[in-house]
């Protein structure tokens, strides 16, 4: 479970949902504050179903916490 496997999945789950996603730029600058909110910022909310959804896929149980989202490794160690 790492970061970036984290946002690679909720990236998926977000088009796999979300029409407004099919605006590229759109879903940069969303990812971009869920990037900032890991990092220690406050930009993102992160409850949702496809937030769990990509928890759940990278191996994660029940609902994430934002301190276990922040916990999640940078990369493979």
């Amino acid at each position: 479970m790492t970061r970036q496997a984290f946002l690679s999945a909720y990236r998926n789950a977000l088009l796999a949902r979300y029409s407004w996603t099919a605006d590229a730029a759109k879903l940069d600058r969303f990812m971009e504050s869920v990037t900032v909110t890991l990092a220690g910022g406050d930009t993102w909310n992160h409850d949702g179903e496809a937030v769990t959804e990509a928890w759940k896929w990278i191996g994660g149980r029940g609902k994430p916490t934002l301190k276990a989202l922040r916990a999640l490794p940078n990369e493979d160690t």
